[in-house]
């Protein structure tokens, strides 16, 4: 009897509970920052900017890279948190009650944390917000990026790519206003005295790693 026991005990298949791997948006941390405020003021700023009476992005047209100018992972997504634009930010103000967002934020162990769904508009690149996907870096600047940022933004695209086939380019927020690149063809801005600030973020080194794993490990080419 023991011997029978024994044998069907080895026998027997492991009773062991295997988890089925996460797909990639599985990884994503939610950090939601839509509010009906929210949206209610991204409207308002659609129609003041671009003549949309919506806040819905639909059939995204480009993916623009940042970093948040802010050193933590904390301090960047508070500073998105709110629906209002702060007082501080005077001159972003005047031109409309939305905050700044964007739809991910990706931190310098390469965790991803999604915003915005992307079927929604941010406020994270004038003249664009409307055709555009936002990625912010967490970065006080250019040197403090890391190659998990590099990877993680890799990864992001190319899963935007698929699941928005509609996006034809990838630009930094450094490239934004070359008026002579590809991408400008969809700048819209009505307001004439809303001048486009100059952008550093994410710096050149970063957008040429960006674009050459993007390549390298999904045969992905977007125009800038």
């Amino acid at each position: 009897m023991l011997f029978n026991v024994l044998a069907a005990t080895l026998n027997a298949t492991p009773n062991v509970s295997v988890e089925a791997p996460k797909t990639f948006e599985e990884t994503f941390i939610d950090f939601p920052i839509v509010t009906k405020e929210r949206l209610e003021y991204t409207q308002e700023y659609a129609n003041m900017h671009y003549g949309m009476d919506t806040y819905y992005l639909t059939e995204p047209k480009m993916v623009v890279l940042h970093y948040t100018g802010i050193t933590t992972l904390l301090l960047s997504l508070r500073s998105f948190k709110q629906a209002e634009i702060p007082d501080f930010r005077e001159r972003l103000a005047g031109f409309g009650k939305v905050n700044v967002g964007v739809h991910f934020v990706v931190d310098r162990n390469g965790d991803i944390y999604k915003l915005l769904p992307t079927n929604i508009m941010g406020r994270h690149v004038v003249g664009f917000n409307h055709v555009s996907i936002g990625i912010e870096n967490v970065a006080d600047y250019a040197d403090h990026l890391s190659p998990e940022q590099v990877k993680a933004n890799v990864k992001l695209v190319a899963y935007l790519k698929e699941k928005h086939p509609s996006i034809e380019h990838m630009i930094g927020h450094i490239e934004y206003m070359h008026i002579k690149a590809p991408h400008f063809k969809y700048h819209k801005e009505l307001i004439k005295e809303y001048e486009p600030p100059i952008k550093i973020d994410p710096g050149w080194e970063f957008m040429k790693a960006v674009r050459r794993l993007l390549y390298r490990d999904h045969q992905i080419t977007l125009k800038k």
